[in-house]
């Protein structure tokens, strides 16, 4: 009976508090010593709700039913949640004159300046006063006393109080928002009381403990900006961002991201700076972003790069984990730099060592898997257990690939004193080579593609079909075709001039009319022109800088075809230049070939050629005897 003597002590200064009279103390007060005075006759040691309703409906007189049972229902949340819920108070309205002159002021000036009905301000005022009158009663004694801990409060009383809680609260964010522009509150405010609804504002008291500590050692080690710096510079940032051209998806969901930062931020008086902002968002992001977690991160890149450089820089990605290289212990590390140093003085292209720099790592990811602490632990036996491990590269070609490369650095280390000289034998790296069938685009696939660049209308489907003619009518690689730049076309002689990426050789191509119109459609009608770049193919949206390698393939993939693999294009040219006559040297200067040891396979698609020259049997000395 302890605990219900207490729990009424709790139920009663909660009704003080809101400013409840006398008479209405008196009911509840008689209610809960009537209660325990039955549970004593009764021997019910423990308060039940159930009990207590039942006891009323049968023991209290009729006039005094509800005021009863609203006393049990309040004694009720005592029990179960230590406090008087909001749907069991009421706030009667007394303001004190510090919030009544604010209160008077925002609804002269709401007045003036907008023509509402007389129910409509009528609604307003009690709003805002219903909002003033609860801080009040909680300890605040003036509107400038009022911070982020006593609208989570309000908030909390609204939505227990009632199922229009957010109306109530979209008529408080109208006072708030005066509160701000007079000085008198955060800017934060009135966005807070926004955000709070869809449980889209974060707390410090919401992360894990280790990232509060680390937010606080940002905060010591690392300079920033001031919260409301952030706030002032959204509106100057998103505008830089409309004038480069991004879309409305881009431009209306920046400010949205970045006011879920400052309202952050400004909540617990923290500074923005990159370290505070990547451990606030992997601790937020899934849920504040959801689906759109990745534009969210893009953004606060993107911003950090705005603060520090002044300007947009939307080329820059951020690395947002490690990679498989980093994650190697350090002997192997040192080691596979000074490899890949080696190579590149070597005069290598950089494709060619980042495929010497996966092939090594891997290597070394596998010794440091197997306890391996440093390259003089190294065994002949430890590397064959490598080449059975590495289970990724099935076929021959693949597997020479990969082993030549890694017996390369092995052979790098012995000159180096590394490990002993001869070591490198210990990993095979010979392979037979099979001949490949040759595969061309299907005749569906080729017409598929024909109808998609004929009927091209919008910017994307214009370069698509640039991009799908060049490969279709020149046999260019597309990693050629993406590094095209706009001074490669002569207009006048009808040509177009690559530097060839695989092979660093200059190939000088004709263009036909087909081609040459798709590009020149797609240069007038969508490509964007207020451009720095010299690229010709380039993103349609912003930033609009050069297309990615997979541009060609998304681009017969929006086609229609059933493959995305560029090189059936390629190889489907080669055999239509050899089906129309061309001899296989002429086939091999189109296809920028230095010589005709890679064509020869393509004559094998050219069936009616290939019917003129077979040998009879008896020519050739075999026979069917046994009939084989």
């Amino acid at each position: 009976m302890v605990n219900l003597s207490n729990n009424a002590g709790i139920v009663l200064s909660t009704m003080e508090k809101y400013r409840y009279g006398p008479r209405a103390l008196a009911i509840s007060r008689r209610c809960m010593e009537e209660l325990s005075r039955e549970m004593e006759k009764r021997d019910e040691r423990t308060f039940s709700t159930e009990y207590a309703l039942g006891w009323c409906d049968q023991s209290v007189a009729k006039n005094r039913k509800t005021q009863y049972k609203m006393t049990i229902y309040r004694l009720d949340d005592v029990y179960k949640h230590g406090r008087v819920l909001g749907n069991h108070i009421i706030i009667y309205p007394q303001p004190a004159e510090t919030f009544r002159l604010v209160i008077d002021d925002y609804l002269d000036e709401v007045s003036r300046s907008e023509n509402h009905t007389e129910i409509h301000m009528a609604n307003i005022r009690h709003a805002v006063t219903h909002f003033c009158c609860f801080e009040q009663y909680n300890g605040v004694e003036s509107p400038d006393d009022i911070d982020y801990d006593h609208l989570d409060a309000f908030d909390s009383f609204m939505r227990e109080s009632t199922k229009a809680f957010y109306i109530n609260e979209g008529l408080t964010v109208g006072f708030l928002e005066y509160m701000s522009n007079i000085g008198r509150c955060s800017k934060g405010f009135p966005l807070y009381m926004h955000y709070i609804e869809s449980n889209k504002v974060s707390r410090m008291s919401g992360l894990s403990s280790s990232a509060r500590e680390a937010i606080g050692l940002a905060q010591r080690n690392y300079e920033g900006i001031s919260s409301l710096d952030l706030y002032e510079s959204i509106e100057g940032f998103t505008n830089q961002l409309r004038a480069a051209g991004y879309s409305c998806t881009v431009t209306e969901s920046v400010p949205y991201h970045l006011i879920l930062l400052f309202l952050f931020l400004d909540r617990e008086g923290l500074r923005y700076n990159r370290e505070t902002v990547e451990i606030w968002f992997r601790e937020e992001g899934d849920r504040l972003f959801k689906k759109g977690i990745f534009m969210a991160r893009r953004t606060y890149e993107m911003y950090d790069d705005y603060l520090r450089e002044g300007v947009l820089m939307p080329s820059h990605w951020w690395k947002h984990s490690e990679n498989a290289f980093e994650k190697l212990p350090l002997w192997s590390q040192e080691w596979i730099r000074s490899f890949l140093s080696a190579k590149e003085k070597e005069g290598w292209k950089s494709n060619t060592i980042k495929m010497y720099g996966a092939c090594t790592t891997a290597f070394c990811g596998f010794l440091a898997s197997v306890g391996i602490r440093s390259f003089e632990e190294v065994t002949p036996k430890l590397i064959k257990e490598y080449n059975v491990w590495d289970c990724n590269h099935t076929t021959p070609e693949a597997k020479n690939a990969y082993n030549s490369r890694v017996r390369k650095f092995l052979i790098f280390l012995e000159m180096k004193g590394v490990i002993p000289v001869g070591m490198h034998y210990a990993l095979p790296n010979d392979a037979a080579y099979g001949e490949e069938i040759v595969e061309v685009l299907s005749n569906a696939d080729a017409l598929a593609i024909e109808k998609y660049c004929a009927e091209a209308r919008t910017p994307l489907q214009l370069r698509d079909a640039a991009m799908l003619m060049l490969l279709m009518e020149t046999g260019f690689r597309s990693c050629d075709i993406v590094e095209l730049k706009t001074t490669d076309i002569d207009w006048k002689q009808r040509s177009i001039r690559i530097i060839q990426e695989k092979t660093g050789v200059e190939h000088l191509h004709p263009m036909n009319t087909k081609t040459g119109n798709q590009i020149y459609r797609y240069i007038k009608e969508a490509r964007p022109r207020d451009t720095r770049f010299r690229e010709l193919f380039l993103k349609i949206k912003a930033p609009c800088g050069p297309v990615g390698r997979s541009a060609c393939s998304n681009a017969m993939k929006r086609a229609g075809a059933s493959t995305t693999k560029t090189h059936h294009a390629r190889k489907g040219f080669a055999s239509s230049t050899l089906n129309g006559g061309a001899t296989l040297a002429e086939t091999a200067e189109m296809l920028g070939h230095s010589d005709t040891s890679s064509v020869h396979k393509y004559t094998q698609l050219d069936a009616e050629r290939m019917r003129l020259c077979p040998l009879s049997l008896s020519e050739t000395g075999l026979l069917l005897d046994g009939r084989y």
